[in-house]
């Protein structure tokens, strides 16, 4: 199924055009997307949240919400989900929201579909060659996404996340290692 029939699809925000100048009397300030903020497996680092100060109230449709699906329109094509602790964030141009309207949809299945190596594939094949390969929200659209029961894409959403634990603690034990065997050096170097 096209992900247009399933979601309501928009582009982020121009930040230029709300951009508060040293001229502008009341501003409001907001955390600020970045293509930094997340990595390639889709989650969401808050300490790489930018700020942004904005001239005036922006508008809800360009603020975080939760079950917001998020996608970089350039290389690397990563999607996430948004969670709770992380509305109200500013989503900047070079990110597509996608606002599901179908329950029988999990976002973080959608995400996992969107971050898929066949559809990166697609993703990469139709970016429009410029000097930053781009995809365009019309495109993304048009991707097709593999309808599952509800209770499966939950299945396989429980699966990828215990993967991604997984990665995170081999990383964390890997550190501990390294500082170990940097302690242990250290000591033998500095032994008579």
């Amino acid at each position: 199924m096209e992900i247009n029939h399933i979601s309501e699809i928009q582009t982020g925000l121009v930040l230029s055009r709300k951009r508060a100048e040293s001229k502008d009397g009341e501003t409001v300030k907001y955390k600020l997307l970045t293509l930094k903020s997340f990595d390639t497996r889709g989650i969401l680092n808050p300490k790489l949240l930018d700020e942004f100060v904005s001239n005036c109230q922006l508008e809800n449709k360009y603020l975080t919400k939760e079950n917001d699906i998020i996608i970089r329109l350039t290389s690397p094509y990563t999607a996430l989900v948004i969670e709770a602790n992380a509305k109200g964030i500013v989503i900047p141009s070079n990110f597509a929201i996608i606002r599901l309207t179908n329950d029988l949809f999990h976002p973080k299945y959608i995400a996992l579909c969107l971050n898929s190596e066949s559809t990166n594939k697609i993703f990469n094949k139709s970016a429009i060659s410029t000097t930053i390969p781009l995809i365009k929200t019309s495109f993304l659209k048009n991707v097709n996404i593999v309808e599952k029961p509800l209770n499966i894409q939950k299945k396989i959403v429980e699966l990828k996340g215990l993967q991604n634990r997984e990665d995170i603690l081999l990383n964390n034990l890997k550190q501990e290692k390294e500082k170990l065997a940097q302690a242990y050096i250290g000591k033998i170097i500095m032994e008579e």
